[in-house]
């Protein structure tokens, strides 16, 4: 018997006669891939985007010193801002040149009083200038987790008179230049001797923080590899979905 000839025509459905029905899944896979690694570039580029730092400055407008060691220990309480303390400064002044220039004690306090729990102690030696001379010290706290909006206390305390704690506002002053916290002294003596007894005084201090969050804004390089990595996963799917469609008129 003889079989009759026939042709096949392009109108076929070409599926059937595939004949390396395996190469449809290395190809879906290999396109898998792809996506799978522009997506952990992308989430890898937000990660890796670093916490913006941020500098709260508090100048209470007076220039007068109190003297750490006579009314210490002397802090400030302060309203957090961040969530990541990585280090607390004050504006301290030179009381007494003849004073031994020792060690100063800062520890950062869970709460508005002097009696709060202590989160983080150190020492640091500022090195004092001429004889009522105002400079600025920070104390390096590394990086000490903290509540943004919460109330905590800075305090330093000295073993000489060497140094003073600057503060303010000016002496005939009557508003309070810094809701967010208030001078602390030991004694209360020094309040009694100024208008500090309104509760408006406060410590020329300064800190820095990050949002341990990694909420910070990206810098432009993070956003460009951010869009690239988004942009190559769009490209991957329309080429996936152009091959499925080029295969069914085919």
């Amino acid at each position: 018997m003889t079989w009759p000839a026939f042709t096949l025509s392009r109108d076929c459905n070409m599926s059937l006669l595939d004949a390396a029905p395996f190469t449809k899944v290395n190809r879906g896979l290999r396109i898998m891939k792809r996506m799978m690694t522009a997506v952990a570039l992308a989430m890898a580029t937000v990660a890796a985007m670093p916490a913006q730092a941020a500098t709260v400055v508090q100048d209470a407008g007076g220039t007068r010193g109190t003297s750490i060691f006579q009314y210490g220990p002397v802090g400030q309480s302060f309203t957090m801002v961040g969530a990541s303390l990585t280090s607390f400064g004050f504006q301290f002044q030179t009381i007494s040149t003849a004073q031994t220039n020792a060690a100063l004690t800062f520890a950062l306090l869970d709460g508005s009083t002097l009696g709060a729990t202590v989160l983080r102690q150190v020492t640091g030696t500022p090195v004092a200038g001429a004889a009522r001379q105002n400079f600025w010290y920070d104390f390096d706290l590394g990086s000490l987790a903290l509540t943004d909006g919460a109330t905590y206390t800075a305090v330093v305390s000295a073993t000489t008179d060497r140094l003073g704690l600057v503060y303010g506002p000016a002496a005939n002053a009557t508003a309070d230049g810094y809701a967010g916290g208030q001078l602390l002294t030991s004694k209360p003596a020094f309040n009694a001797n100024s208008n500090c007894t309104k509760g408006i005084c406060d410590a020329n201090f300064r800190f820095t923080s990050a949002d341990a969050t990694g909420g910070a804004v990206p810098e432009p390089a993070s956003w460009a590899m951010l869009l690239l990595g988004f942009g190559v996963v769009g490209a991957t799917l329309r080429r996936a979905r152009g091959l499925r469609v080029a295969r069914q008129i085919v």
